[in-house]
């Protein structure tokens, strides 16, 4: 098992020598190194790695160790040392290593001189090579019978010898031989690859929503026909006569393209199977489709999908969205519409800070009453505030029950609450623990956020994800891609189910060559396949950047988890019971930050620096207390696995100037941790493009001055600020009074009721 996940990893050279090992293409050698001569299995290129792969074949407990044996010559030291861990061979004498050396490296250069080349005549089905010169020519012919049977029957023709085969002994040779041969070491022409077997496919779209698929399917290239497909099965081979040559062709291919042109070619389709034909994986069975063409309304519906809304009208006003849309939201409002209406799932993929679940929820509101049932928004748990708070902000008039916490519904009850609500928002992890609840019910749409987290097709979120079955899909990431072009298989699995075909082919088609060279014909043909169905936009992009100010400031909502909570409330009930004092009042004001500064929000910072690190970028991160930054640092070095500087006001001149240039150096994308007093001005950090305030100060031209850190002259890109706030708590508050008076310079005149009416619960 270890082995087989580790060959996915391999490098190109490793592959390569892997293969030598498989083709029997090494040999081998004795080498001096820095403490003696060593047994080494080289391979005919010298790729030292054929070294490793043959001990993984050729060790066993009986032969991996070598030292304290006594051999009777060096030949039996040379032997043994092949099979062994480590190739050390264990002979006292370098003389007589050093000469045995020199006469494997002859024995070596004098088979490199024999070469023989062999021809293949397909028209004849002859098999030929020039008469041998010489000894080592013949013997050279005789190591090659070994290799390949057909060589056997080679006799003597003029200058050549020939061997005239039947149609059955040629297609074994094709098929099997002539790869040993080459593998081998010699030289063969006139074997080519197999004859390609594709299909080419016209989709015409007819009269309303009905459209017909024209098959030509093609053999070596030429157009054939019913009964040629016929003549060619009815000889029972792989190499086959056809057209006054013979070609090796898949058997099992040219079945699949005699029952495509039989009951495939000329079927009618619906509007989905049109769409779905045209920009999915490309494929009648295991037949590759080389040319695709649409016509009628089917490319004008392809148009539009491949304009991401730039052709569709977007919505003036959305009916109950308390907010004005910029021009690219719009555009991505009307795409979503226009996307489901037609049955298709799509993918939300803008960068990080472009709006992505507003133009989710401007999309409910535009499709309410469209479709029967609420929308099911999936969400990771340290987003469900954010997504509460922007639901309540945005669209204040929809009907949102949110499963979350020990207070949610169970049977009944959640069938009774999801059927009066609109929208119900839940977490990845109550989806599969409460899957029974979600399965028993009719989802009218279904929006998931972070949808990367699905991208393993074989755990229990992603399973519980596809059999739902909701009407409407709709995916959020900024991050489409994490760590292959796999991740996006999984998604349009639940988006649009068998789009990209089965995991297997899918792999062996696109993930397996993307891998090796990013900007293959295959990769192309991908970002093709995909380009209706995912909808990306960057910050960077030149219709964008006009849309967004320098500087973007966005809230972020976290939740408390049940033990802070607790604390929280404990903290508020003995206040409420005490006499209340001013230094009670500062006391407390303190203790309820540093809990809302709890666990919740660090697993939010993460989820928010998973992002910004994927995206190549870097953030500062601030915060009013340096035991919360050395919280923080520590958390950062668990979960990314190095440390982070960090800033605050104990350090020296020089440890301080330390910290600075360790994020300025650092070419990664990287986050400085920094007390709000001591990274809070007279810093150039232009390296940072996000700004990340783990809490809130009072006075906002605080905060303001810390992020201008970054946000000054000499910065060159967007900056986007993020400022955590908890909700529920005293943070939601203080945001509220701050937006509404733009400053708290005077909390602490705040006595007794007054300031609880500020902190209580709401």
């Amino acid at each position: 098992m270890q082995r087989k996940k580790q060959a996915k990893q391999l490098s190109p050279k490793q592959r390569n020598a892997l293969e030598q090992v498989a083709a029997g293409r090494f040999y081998p050698d004795l080498v001096k190194e820095e403490d003696g001569y060593y047994a080494r299995w080289r391979g005919l290129d010298d790729n030292l790695w054929v070294d490793e792969w043959m001990r993984e074949c050729v060790v066993t407990p009986l032969t991996a160790r070598t030292d304290n044996m006594v051999f009777a010559t060096l030949h039996d030291a040379w032997m043994a040392a092949l099979k062994s861990e480590s190739g050390k061979v264990e002979w006292g004498d370098e003389a007589e290593c050093a000469k045995f050396a020199e006469e494997l490296k002859k024995w070596r250069a004098g088979a490199d001189r024999v070469k023989l080349d062999f021809e293949f005549d397909s028209a004849a089905l002859t098999l030929s090579t020039k008469m041998p010169k010489g000894f080592l020519e013949y013997r050279e012919l005789g190591l090659a019978t070994f290799v390949c049977g057909s060589l056997r029957g080679l006799k003597r023709k003029g200058d050549r010898l020939e061997n005239r085969m039947t149609q059955e002994e040629a297609a074994q040779f094709v098929e099997q031989e002539a790869a040993e041969l080459r593998g081998a070491g010699y030289g063969l022409k006139g074997v080519e690859e197999r004859a390609e077997v594709a299909v080419d496919a016209t989709v015409e779209g007819l009269e309303e929503t009905k459209a017909r698929l024209k098959l030509v399917v093609k053999v070596d290239g030429e157009p054939v026909g019913i009964e040629d497909v016929k003549r060619l099965l009815e000889q029972h081979s792989t190499l086959v006569f056809f057209r006054n040559r013979w070609i090796l062709v898949d058997v099992n291919l040219l079945k699949q393209a005699l029952r495509a042109l039989e009951k495939v070619d000329g079927a009618e389709m619906n509007k989905a199977q049109a769409v779905a034909f045209m920009t999915g994986i490309g494929r009648i069975g295991d037949l590759e489709t080389k040319e695709l063409e649409a016509k009628g309304w089917v490319r004008g519906l392809l148009n539009d999908m491949r304009s991401h809304g730039k052709t569709l009208k977007p919505p003036e006003r959305i009916e109950g969205l308390k907010v004005e849309l910029r021009d690219y939201q719009k555009r991505g409002v009307a795409w979503l519409s226009f996307m489901t209406e037609n049955g298709f799932g799509a993918l939300l993929a803008d960068d990080m800070g472009l709006g992505k679940t507003v133009q989710a929820i401007g999309w409910m509101l535009v499709n309410l009453g469209r479709s029967e049932g609420p929308v099911l928004v999936v969400a990771p748990v340290t987003l469900m505030g954010n997504w509460r708070k922007e639901l309540e902000k945005f669209a204040p008039g929809l009907k949102v029950y949110v499963h979350h916490g020990d207070a949610r519904f169970s049977g009944a009850g959640f069938a009774d609450a999801a059927r009066k609500s609109q929208v119900v928002l839940t977490s990845y992890a109550l989806l599969v623990r409460d899957y029974s609840l979600f399965a028993g019910f009719r989802w009218g749409g279904m929006v998931l956020d972070e949808a990367q987290i699905i991208k393993n097709a074989n755990t229990l979120v992603s399973t519980a994800v596809y059999k739902l079955r909701p009407k409407n899909r709709i995916a959020l990431t900024g991050t489409p891609i994490e760590n292959s072009v796999a991740d996006l298989w999984s998604i349009e699995r639940f988006l649009n189910p068998g789009l990209l075909g089965d995991h297997k082919s899918f792999t062996e088609r696109f993930v397996n060559p993307i891998a090796s060279k990013v900007d293959s014909a295959q990769g192309k043909k991908l970002k093709r396949i995909l380009e209706p169905f995912v909808l990306r936009r960057l910050k960077a992009d030149e219709t964008i950047a006009g849309e967004l100010g320098e500087k973007r400031e966005v809230k972020e909502y976290c939740e408390l988890l049940p033990g802070d909570r607790g604390r929280y409330e404990n903290a508020l009930a003995e206040f409420r019971f005490s006499e209340k004092r001013q230094g009670d009042v500062l006391a407390l004001i303190t203790e309820l930050k540093l809990i809302c500064d709890g666990e919740g929000k660090l697993n939010y910072l993460i989820t928010l620096l998973d992002k910004i690190f994927a995206a190549g970028e870097s953030a500062l991160v601030f915060t009013q207390y340096a035991k919360i930054g050395a919280v923080i640092a520590r958390r950062l070095h668990d979960r990314y696995g190095r440390k982070f500087p960090f800033l605050h006001g104990a350090l020296s001149t020089k440890s301080r100037e330390k910290e600075i240039a360790k994020f300025r150096d650092d070419e990664t994308p990287s986050a400085f941790v920094l007390s709000l007093k001591a990274g809070g001005f007279g810093l150039n950090l232009t390296k940072a493009t996000h700004v990340i305030h783990f809490d809130r100060w009072w006075n906002p031209a605080v905060e303001n001055q810390a992020t201008d850190r970054a946000h000054r002259i000499g910065q060159d890109k967007r900056v986007m600020v993020h400022t955590l706030i908890t909700t529920g708590t005293i943070e939601e508050h203080v945001d509220e009074i701050l937006e509404r008076k733009g400053s708290l310079v005077n909390l602490m005149s705040f006595t007794g009721d007054e300031f609880f009416k500020l902190v209580e619960l709401s």
